[in-house]
């Protein structure tokens, strides 16, 4: 093992540790008194968590993109055209995305807005476009393994 890949194991055990932590408060750590549906007391702890996760591997995966480019400036093309299909991806969750309010007894909340409905709806969309992607990729990678 390289020293680099040492460093990287100790960080992911460190991440899954508080992950499997945070977890653990979230799911035992008890439920907010006299709110209107069950609510865990660590939600907010969880989700800024992963939040911070989302933006820690986004961060690393432009960081690494923009370093490849450098220093292999051919593959730009491969790479150009992965950002242009996961943008067009983008751009058709968010045109199936609806911006309606949605009836929800009991909420006041800021959240229930048409931009913060139409960013969960797009979202979401994009995460069932590439799922599907994904285990298209899958069969695909197995069919073809068959016939060769």
């Amino acid at each position: 093992m390289t020293k680099l890949s040492k460093i990287l194991n100790i960080v992911l055990y460190v991440l899954l540790a508080v992950t499997i932590a945070l977890a653990g408060l979230f799911y035992f750590g008890g439920e907010i008194e006299g709110a209107a549906y069950k609510t865990p007391v660590y939600t907010e702890s969880i989700l800024n968590w992963a939040i911070a996760l989302v933006i820690f591997a986004a961060a690393i995966s432009i960081i690494a993109e923009i370093i490849a480019l450098v220093l292999r400036p051919k593959s730009a093309i491969r790479s150009l055209i992965s950002i242009v299909g996961l943008a067009i991806i983008v751009l058709v969750a968010y045109s199936l995305g609806d911006a309606t309010a949605l009836v929800l007894p009991g909420y006041d909340g800021p959240d229930n807005v048409p931009s913060m409905l139409m960013l969960a709806d797009t979202f979401l969309y994009s995460m069932y476009f590439l799922f599907g992607i994904a285990i298209a990729a899958i069969l695909y990678t197995e069919v073809s393994r068959l016939f060769r």
